[in-house]
């Protein structure tokens, strides 16, 4: 139950006719207002409208002022009346089924209260503690000619679109019933906005034009129309009364405002309308009548119906709110899937007729993905089978956010052709490797669809890479390779390093474009595993002139761990790579690199041992001689040592350190003689019995 409160005022008489008491103090220009509203409408009363009804919105302060009025015969000073004014809060106005209602709230002063006016008045001074009750609806029946008033009334103000309608009538009590009736069915916005008289003895205006209904005497009639036309240039309607019970246009919309709650079209209408806007009544109903009379309703059907009603975007708002933005939830209407209306509104013809963002297209499509998978997987299909307008474009955009793997993988299985347009258009995708291994003849068409994204941030790229070797794509890693470069690289090197698996030839030929991302990546690591540093060196050894600028130490403390775990193979491999690395002077300690690994590689060059790959590494960085002796490894590294100490301007001292067998350092002594400068080099520390020895 309902419970509002509603203040009040009384005016009357009083030397002159002011305000008497209330419950509600109002600003000046609100009290001005009620002070000219409350008086008399004319200068005579006329037999019976000695007592009328006046309502009008009092938009300002956010109420809605109905008031009655009654002829005070028994003051002394001619034309004095009683005015019993109520508001009703705007925001209360909905929930008042039958408007009716209020008058019984209004009381009379009697004659009696004028011995003692202060106590008389006092009841006006508290608040009215209003309890709606739908059932007091019923004491006011109404009898046929009520009802035909009714239809009289809608046909004038609705279907003529009359902004003032005048009622020529017996009695102010004859169209109370209808007026009412009338009133209570209009939408909350409508209501709050309605000005009516029901006693109306010269023409009455509010807001700077006449009432819209107004009832005055029939003899009163030509002088208001006249004295309306020449002050305010406004055209007031008279309404015709009907010989017919209902006109047949409106026979649903009769009914329902004869009942004092109504009934679904009244429900429906105040779903849909939402501004208090009289000449959409018209659109309303008739749309109501149509949607009422469908035996089915798709939301096709509906949104075609719609649009055609109202066709611009910033109209009929609560009507596309009811039926599009809630899942369709409308009295009598069997819920629409929200898939279905999404895909409706996605192709309709009209889309200029509905606002995608007052809908949250964009967002009601990404929680299609996010709460019903599998009509996100249809709809999806539907969308990318044919054309979207700009609704759908919006829809897609929410939808692909928040499409998951999952969806995507359904999609595909009925629709793989659908696969590359996802991609392209959510390109996070691309870090499925289910979704890689689903596609099938289609990978390299998915990998060109990545790639023309555009712009892709790094970690994308390398999640994208770790699926490419996931999903055993790896065919396509030198394409991603060569369109991403660095953020591939260190994609593949973090796959390694998760464990994933190792890498095939194929893939390690790819990475030998890559050397310095390769390096600068493992340089970056602090724990990296000892076989992803191994996979590496076995990729960018040959190329040391491409990374010698970065720091070795991590190569270095590799290398030693592969000799405490007696890894010859391995330890050898590296012992190049750092050999080489220093010969090319590699910080931080290229002469360091060189003492540590010099003599182990010579050993292995002396021993005939030195594998293919091993000296691969060296070969094109150590002289070469004479060509019958170019075979001879042992006298070009050597030779490259005492170039490098003449190079960097090494101390000679530190060549022991390099070479500590003394049979080699002989034969380094004795290769010096070749090299430009190197018998110079020798001859500060080494003497000639030395040299011989």
């Amino acid at each position: 139950m309902n419970r509002i409160v509603i203040q009040q005022t009384l005016h009357g008489y009083s030397e002159g006719h002011r305000l008497l008491s209330g419950s509600i103090k109002l600003n000046d220009e609100v009290a001005r207002l009620l002070l000219r509203m409350s008086d008399l409408s004319g200068s005579n009363v006329v037999a019976g409208f000695d007592e009328y009804l006046t309502g009008y919105p009092l938009e300002e302060v956010s109420l809605y002022a109905l008031a009655k009025t009654w002829y005070a015969s028994d003051m002394p000073r001619p034309g004095s009346v009683w005015t019993h004014t109520l508001f009703i809060p705007s925001s209360a106005m909905m929930d008042i089924p039958d408007l009716q209602v209020l008058t019984s709230l209004f009381a009379r002063p009697q004659l009696s209260m004028l011995t003692e006016p202060t106590k008389a008045f006092s009841a006006y001074e508290i608040p009215i503690d209003f309890e709606v009750n739908t059932v007091e609806s019923c004491s006011f029946a109404l009898d046929d000619i009520s009802t035909i008033q009714i239809a009289d009334l809608i046909e004038t103000l609705y279907v003529q679109g009359k902004d003032s309608v005048l009622i020529g009538s017996a009695s102010s009590r004859s169209f109370e019933a209808a007026l009412f009736r009338v009133w209570s069915q209009q939408w909350p916005q409508l209501r709050n906005s309605f000005s009516f008289c029901t006693g109306a003895l010269s023409s009455r205006e509010f807001g700077g034009k006449p009432f819209d209904v107004q009832c005055a005497p029939n003899l009163f009639v030509r002088e208001i129309i006249s004295a309306t036309a020449a002050q305010q240039s406004k055209e007031m309607t008279l309404l015709i009364k009907s010989n017919q019970a209902q006109p047949a246009l409106f026979v649903r919309d009769v009914e329902d405002a004869a009942k004092p709650s109504g009934d679904t079209f009244r429900q429906l209408l105040w779903d849909f309308a939402d501004a208090p806007n009289r000449k959409q009544y018209l659109q309303f109903a008739l749309l109501i009548e149509q949607f009422l009379n469908l035996s089915e309703r798709s939301a096709d059907d509906i949104i075609t119906m719609v649009a055609e009603q109202f066709p611009s975007k910033d109209t009929g708002y609560g009507l596309k709110s009811a039926f599009f933005a809630n899942g369709g939830k409308v009295a009598g209407f069997k819920p629409l899937e929200e898939g279905e209306i999404l895909t409706a509104l996605a192709s309709t013809s009209h889309p200029d007729a509905f606002d995608s963002e007052a809908l949250l297209l964009k967002s009601r499509g990404r929680d299609l993905c996010n709460n019903d998978p599998q009509s996100a997987r249809r709809t999806l299909v539907q969308l990318f089978r044919s054309p979207v307008n700009p609704l759908g474009e919006d829809i897609l955009a929410g939808m692909i956010e928040a499409i998951n793997p999952t969806i995507a993988r359904d999609v595909t299985v009925e629709q793989p052709q659908f696969l590359p347009t996802l991609f392209r258009a959510k390109p996070e995708l691309g870090k499925s490797p289910e979704l890689w291994a689903a596609a099938g003849d289609r990978k390299r068409e998915l990998v060109e669809s990545l790639i023309l994204s555009g712009d892709l941030a790094d970690s994308l790229i390398a999640g994208i890479v770790k699926a490419l070797l996931e999903s055993k794509s790896e065919f396509l890693l030198r394409r991603a390779l060569e369109a991403w470069k660095q953020p591939a690289v260190f994609g593949v090197l973090e796959w390694m390093s998760m464990g994933k698996g190792s890498l095939s030839e194929h893939s390690r030929g790819a990475l030998t474009c890559h050397v310095e991302s390769i390096a600068r990546w493992v340089v970056a690591q602090k724990d990296c595993p000892h076989y992803v540093l191994v996979a590496a060196a076995h990729v960018i050894a040959p190329y040391t002139y491409q990374f010698l600028q970065f720091d070795t130490s991590v190569w270095v403390a590799c290398f030693r761990n592969l000799v405490v775990q007696g890894n010859r193979r391995e330890a050898d491999y590296f012992a190049a790579m750092l050999l080489a690395l220093g010969f090319q002077n590699a910080p931080p300690d290229s002469l360091a690199l060189v003492e540590e690994c010099f003599e182990r590689i010579h050993q292995v060059a002396w021993d005939d041992a030195m594998p293919e790959d091993t000296w691969f590494i060296l070969d094109p960085i150590v002289p070469h001689l004479w060509w019958r002796r170019d075979w001879d490894k042992c006298e070009r590294l050597r030779r490259k040592l005492i170039e490098v100490f003449v190079k960097f301007h090494w101390p000679i001292i530190k060549l022991a350190d390099c070479v500590k067998n003394k049979a080699f350092l002989s034969r380094v002594i004795e290769s010096a003689k070749h090299v430009d400068g190197g018998r110079e080099f020798v001859s500060q520390k080494f003497s000639q019995p030395f040299h011989s020895g």
